[in-house]
């Protein structure tokens, strides 16, 4: 079967409104009338045939770390200067402006996939060099987090003692950002009202995710997700996709497997807002491996009971260092197993995939992962996608998994 093909929208329309499911015209899925909705203005415009070069970075670093603004660059020919934003012979003139709205998705067996939903913050020209040099123009997009990261909330209406999934749909409803683009658990933690106080909605978003200890993050259609604890938790148990390099499963390339101290935390203190400091440590794992200790403040928990049980949870989980399978890379090029495409163009942010590394000595390494993060490295004739793994920072019993409900070896959760 033929690699996934990719194809790249842009939305010229003169408003700031968000598309919701454009009508993209010859697409499967997003061409349905009466399904998909014409733009405030003119329709999405394709520019696939001028793409060149499509690099795409959405997720985050480590599982220790906040997810990241995504981004995309996309790299067109322009010979004739019709990207140039001071050309006013161009077809574009004078839409040519940052923050137009762009949408970059792969079809495949007839399916489409999206892979990055945005906006153009910045053209950048790449002028001719040579003979053999053609003129090019970089479109610099960021996903909808640097809008998040740019409006300030103070106050938020509706927030009084509330499940952490209700926090965050108010806190979106300040900002008037769409019910469509939205994908919400209820949450499992009661918080506390919120504090007010100037930050930007991404700050409070994200207070809001500690609090929880879950997950927030724009998937690749542009719709906000938050991820109760209790299902990140039970993610890696029911794996979307398995890998292996044993021959059976999905193979890839270029496992990083690593075993160190990175997410080794064998003293963690959390404070929750209006309470008093929380502490777990495990002496034996300090006497081995030294102190290394974590902290989280200001989180919204209406008791010291539920701070004191997240500083455990942490504690259970990353007092002793493991085997990591780090990052796992697709060649989508590679036609041998349909799933493996299949997969590099499915596989969204803390989807649960499992991947096995066989390692020297005739052992193994099997490590049921969340995604962290998705990388998209396509040409006219490549197309590697990386995936970045790791374990939950907080881990759980999972009843009836073969791989997290195993008594002795998991831990109960609160």
């Amino acid at each position: 079967m033929p690699a996934p093909t990719l194809r790249v929208f842009v939305d010229f329309d003169s408003d700031t409104a968000f598309e919701v499911n454009p009508l993209i015209l010859g697409s499967a899925t997003e061409g349905i009338l009466g399904t998909n909705r014409l733009g405030s203005g003119t329709l999405p415009i394709e520019i696939t045939d001028l793409v060149t070069k499509v690099g795409i970075r959405r997720g985050r670093n480590r599982i220790t770390s906040k997810f990241e603004p995504g981004t995309a660059d996309v790299v067109l020919y322009d010979q004739n200067g019709d990207w140039n934003p001071a050309n006013p012979n161009s077809a574009y003139y004078p839409n040519l402006v940052p923050l137009r709205q762009i949408i970059i998705y792969a079809t495949y067996a007839g399916v489409d996939y999206f892979l990055f939903s945005g906006f153009i913050s910045k053209y950048d020209t790449g002028f001719r060099q040579g003979n053999e040099d053609l003129s090019t123009v970089t479109l610099r997009c960021v996903d909808g987090f640097k809008l998040l990261a740019g409006s300030a909330v103070d106050s938020i209406p509706g927030s009084g003692v509330q499940l952490s999934g209700a926090r965050v749909n108010a806190i979106l409803d300040a900002i008037e950002w769409p019910i469509s683009l939205r994908d919400i658990d209820a949450g499992d933690s009661t918080l506390q009202a919120d504090p007010g106080g100037s930050r930007n909605t991404l700050e409070a978003l994200q207070t809001v995710e500690n609090s929880e200890f879950g997950g927030i993050f724009l998937d690749a259609e542009g719709k906000i997700n938050f991820v109760s604890r209790n299902n990140l938790i039970t993610i890696p148990a029911t794996s979307v996709y398995d890998f292996s390099d044993t021959g059976v499963d999905i193979s890839y390339t270029n496992a990083v497997v690593a075993f160190d101290d990175t997410t080794l935390i064998n003293d963690v203190t959390v404070t929750r807002s209006g309470g008093t400091a929380q502490n777990a440590y495990d002496q034996p794992s300090i006497d081995k491996y030294f102190l290394h200790s974590g902290k989280r403040d200001g989180i919204l928990v209406q008791t010291n009971t539920e701070a004191l049980n997240q500083a455990k949870g942490i504690l259970a989980t990353r007092k002793d260092p493991e085997v990591r399978i780090d990052s796992i890379q697709l060649n989508l090029y590679d036609d041998t197993n349909p799933n493996k495409p299949l997969a590099g163009v499915d596989i969204e942010i803390l989807d649960g995939v499992t991947v096995t590394k066989t390692m020297p000595g005739s052992s193994s390494v099997t490590q049921p992962s969340l995604v962290n993060a998705i990388h998209h490295d396509i040409t006219k004739s490549s197309w590697m996608t990386t995936l970045y793994t790791s374990e939950p920072l907080l881990a759980g019993f999972v009843l009836d998994s073969a791989i997290s409900g195993i008594l002795g070896e998991d831990v109960l959760s609160y």
